[in-house]
Parts: C-alpha cells; sequence; structure tokens
C-alpha cells in the first residue's frame, strides 16, 4: 500500500522542520563571538578571565613574557671588597685591588659615601692613599683596567702609600721637560725596582698613570726585559718607546713639631730615556710632606 502524504501530515512535517532549525540557530548564538573573554572552571568563582596578555604580563612558564623567561639571569648578590685609591676624578677614580681583589680598576662613583665616622661626605673629599671598602654587585667589565660602579663608599682607618702621590706629579713634571725626547712615542716603560715605599700593586697603578703623562700606555718594565723583548737596543735605545727610570735613596719619617701627623722626607734620582744621546735627567730630589702636602726640589737637571 502506498503511503500518500495528505495536507495535514505535510504542515506538522514542516511545522517540525522549522523547530529543529531554531534550535540549531538559539546553540550557535550562545558560544559567544570571537575575541570575546570565556569563563574558565578556575576563575569562575572570582569572576576573573583568563587571556594570553594577563599570562605574558605575569610573566608564566610557557609564554613569552620576559619576567618568566629562564634565560634571564638573577639579580646579582652585592659584594664589599677593600680597594686602595690610586687616583680620583669627578666622575670615576683609579683603584688598586686589595686582599681576593688584585689589579686595576676604574670605577665609576655611586650616591653613598661614608667617611670613618659614618658621615656623608663628597667626591672632593677623597685622597690618593685611601683604603675603601666598596659595595657594588660584583660585575667588573674585563677590560684593562676592569671597570665598574660602586653603590656605597666606606673610608676605612687604614690608609696606602703618601709617596704615591708625590711620584705621580714627580713624573708629570717629567715628561714635561724636554719634550722633543717624546715625539714618536707609542708606549713608555717604568722601572721601579729600586722604589721600596710603594707596594706592587701601586708601582702598577703608578706606571698605568704615569703613561697617561706620556699620552701614551705604560708598563712595568726593565732595561734588562726591554732588551730581552728587542724592544730596546743596547746601543741605539728605544725607537718607539720611552724609559722612565725612579731610583729611590731613602724615605724618612720624623715627628712633625707644632702640625699635624708626620714629615715624611723622599731622597731620589729620576730619569726618562731614549738613547744615550736622548735622557733627561733630575738627580739629588728631595720631597717633603707636612701638614697634608707635598713639596720638592731638584738639586740638578742634566741633559745627554
Amino acid at each position: 500500500m502506498k503511503r500518500m502524504i495528505t495536507g495535514r501530515s505535510g504542515a506538522w512535517i514542516l511545522m517540525l522542520c522549522m523547530a529543529v532549525l531554531i534550535g540549531c540557530s538559539q546553540r550557535a548564538d550562545g558560544a559567544g563571538t570571537a575575541g570575546t573573554p570565556v569563563e574558565t572552571g578556575t576563575a569562575g568563582a572570582a569572576g576573573e578571565t583568563d587571556t594570553p596578555g594577563a599570562a605574558e604580563e605575569a610573566g608564566m612558564p610557557g609564554t613569552t613574557g620576559i619576567q618568566g623567561n629562564e634565560d634571564t639571569p638573577p639579580p646579582m648578590e652585592e659584594t664589599v671588597n677593600r680597594f686602595e685609591i690610586l687616583d680620583v676624578k669627578e666622575s670615576s677614580m683609579l683603584v688598586c685591588g686589595l686582599d681576593d681583589m688584585k689589579g686595576l680598576y676604574h670605577v665609576g662613583h655611586g650616591e653613598v659615601l661614608k667617611d670613618v665616622d659614618q658621615k656623608a661626605i663628597q667626591v672632593s673629599d677623597l685622597e690618593t692613599g685611601m683604603i675603601v671598602d666598596l659595595t657594588w654587585n660584583g660585575a667588573v667589565q674585563e677590560t684593562y683596567p676592569g671597570q665598574f660602579s660602586y653603590r656605597k663608599l666606606q673610608v676605612t682607618e687604614e690608609r696606602g702609600s703618601r709617596e704615591l702621590e708625590f711620584y705621580k706629579q714627580l713624573i708629570r713634571d717629567l715628561a714635561e721637560v724636554d719634550p722633543g725626547l717624546n715625539d714618536g712615542v707609542t708606549e713608555s716603560y717604568f722601572d721601579l725596582t729600586q722604589m721600596e715605599s710603594l707596594t706592587d700593586a701601586e708601582k702598577e697603578g703608578l706606571a698605568y698613570m704615569g703613561g697617561g703623562s706620556f699620552n701614551v700606555w705604560g708598563f712595568l718594565s726593565t732595561p734588562e726585559q726591554l732588551t730581552q723583548d728587542g724592544i730596546m737596543d743596547p746601543q741605539k735605545g728605544l725607537e718607539h718607546g720611552i724609559l722612565i727610570t725612579i731610583e729611590e735613596i731613602s724615605v724618612t719619617e720624623t715627628a712633625n713639631e707644632g702640625g699635624d701627623g708626620d714629615v715624611i722626607t723622599v731622597n731620589c734620582n729620576a730619569r726618562k730615556y731614549r738613547s744615550g744621546t736622548g735622557a733627561y735627567y733630575f738627580t739629588d730630589v728631595r720631597a717633603t710632606f707636612q701638614d697634608g702636602g707635598w713639596s720638592y726640589t731638584i738639586g740638578a737637571e742634566m741633559i745627554s
């Protein structure tokens, strides 16, 4: 028997199809539109939403947030080390390391400077020879000298050699006389083996600073070492370098009657040398430290 779709049954089928279509439309609308935050099960109670932007800002693992990057080094802990001041400028100072810290360093000034009584001081109060404790993050730029900046400087009751300040001035004055000897110099060398008043670290610093007086690098050396290295010819001298020799004869300390501190007296000779026919001498130099300052006289000056 054939089943015939009568007009009533056809209408019923049509109504059923329309109901199905309406239901599908409602489910599609309930899914939301693209870019609308969707609540998660963990955030439902607090009403928070979980978005990619929020995860990145928090630096969560697995995102591109910088805070969560495992390659980012952790903050460095601060360290405190002891140094001797060799030279002071407005923006930085040259120091030599003591104890476990060896070598020379250019150090940028920080914001906190204290004297031995814990009172605030300025950079202008710092002096050559002061022993200071520096607090910084421990990172040193690998140059020569090394470089870093401190956060805090604490002056201690210790101090280095006072003679260093005098020898710095002596080398500056020696560099200025007979400037023709300095022509063509690309390196300077300092024989300080006959100097007992300075430590090895202070001698290295003096050679480095002394080179600056000639506008070139300065290194510790001796005539024997320079000859062995082929830098100096025993007959012809140094073609591109200059050798400064300081012979320290005596250093004495006496009480400063009517003044502060002791009186220090230094006797020495000094020479800058290019060749047998190109040298300048300071002989019978007598220097005196008294009441916080150095002065000196030269017995004779000679040219060869």
